[in-house]
């Protein structure tokens, strides 16, 4: 009995889904997130009744939960029938809402520029073109303690008054996204955003999917037009691209999307610290798809340089970077946590790793 009402469940909510007028698209991360620094390039999409978003979301469904007393979220919305307006806004228990638009001296639909949002236990910032345009310190950061997954979608609500009217004869339309970054909060022992709080942990170019990273999203809500479809994620040129379409035209079907070799970004990824907690000596995999430089810092927890070294990598062979817990005088450093950044000019990443004498 219980197989058969999965199944009814099942097929019902798949109707749904499949009755939605048009195509939208959703990415969002593996991983939850409480704190931090989160940045993107994005490019907003044009149009009345379309919105696209950058923002963060307690997926609480996920964890068995159906009820708007679990809700947690931080949005930056573009909504396609401003010009030169950014909207943010919070979400926590039992949905009650704190909307602001912020008037911005730019069209976002134009070109792209960079949004940011930096979420600490005593406020929720958020930054245009590193402009802080909105702080939010009040109660409805104190409710805002879920762990959150990075999202950015694109879709056409039914909200009239909240989105503008839409006309299905403008799709497809489409959202364009350079780049995400995340950093963690490190208060007190960082070297970026507000006060030095954060360190950069990973930067996501979009040379690819990284299906370790990031989840394709096939789902519908209430007040949404769109559903979400696999389709409509797209990785083209080094963008991630989000498409707002009919049901037979979905994925990316504009303009022919081109980037100078010569400006292309030579990706590369590092893998996980080994051993780690250690004593002795540490190695970290590196993966190049392209020879490169690399530039390797080492900061202690209170954000002062301890070791520095630049390496040339080659593709196709096994890179390792090792580091001995020695400083840059040659000494042995004291017991203690400890941040490895691997960069070159279009890549950063940090891992944390802790040194036992």
């Amino acid at each position: 009995m219980k197989k058969i009402f999965y199944f009814i469940v099942c097929f019902f909510s798949v109707a749904i889904i499949n009755a939605e007028l048009y195509r939208g698209g959703e990415l969002r991360t593996e991983d939850t997130f409480r704190y931090g620094r989160f940045e993107t390039r994005m490019k907003g999409v044009p149009g009345s009744g379309v919105v696209n978003s950058f923002f963060l979301y307690r997926d609480y469904w996920a964890e068995g939960l159906d009820g708007t007393e679990h809700w947690n979220e931080i949005d930056i919305e573009l909504l396609g029938q401003y010009t030169n307006r950014v909207e943010t806004n919070l979400i926590i228990q039992n949905q009650w809402d704190l909307p602001d638009h912020s008037v911005i001296n730019f069209n976002p639909q134009e070109d792209f520029h960079n949004y940011a949002i930096e979420w600490t236990p005593e406020q929720i910032s958020f930054f245009v073109d590193d402009i802080l345009i909105r702080l939010v310190d009040n109660f409805y950061v104190d409710s805002m303690y879920h762990h959150q997954k990075l999202m950015m979608n694109i879709w056409q609500p039914t909200a009239v008054n909240w989105a503008g009217s839409f006309d299905e004869n403008i799709l497809p339309v489409y959202a364009f996204y350079d780049w995400v970054k995340y950093y963690a909060y490190v208060p007190g022992s960082g070297n970026a955003g507000t006060d030095n709080d954060f360190i950069q942990l990973w930067q996501d170019d979009f040379d690819y999917y990284d299906t370790d990273r990031w989840d394709k999203a096939a789902h519908s809500f209430s007040g949404n037009n769109a559903s979400f479809t696999w389709a409509n994620v797209v990785f083209e040129s080094g963008y991630m691209i989000l498409c707002l379409t009919t049901p037979g035209d979905t994925g990316y079907n504009g303009d022919p999307l081109e980037i100078s070799n010569d400006l292309l970004p030579s990706s590369i990824t590092i893998g996980s610290p080994y051993p780690n907690p250690f004593n002795g000596s540490v190695s970290v995999p590196i993966n190049i798809i392209k020879p490169s430089a690399v530039h390797f810092t080492i900061y202690d927890v209170g954000g002062s340089l301890v070791f520095s070294s630049n390496r040339e990598y080659n593709n196709g062979i096994e890179n390792v970077f090792f580091w001995d817990g020695k400083n840059s005088n040659g000494n042995i450093v004291s017991s203690g946590n400890y941040y490895i950044s691997a960069t070159n000019n279009t890549f950063n990443e940090t891992k944390r790793i802790l040194f036992i004498k």
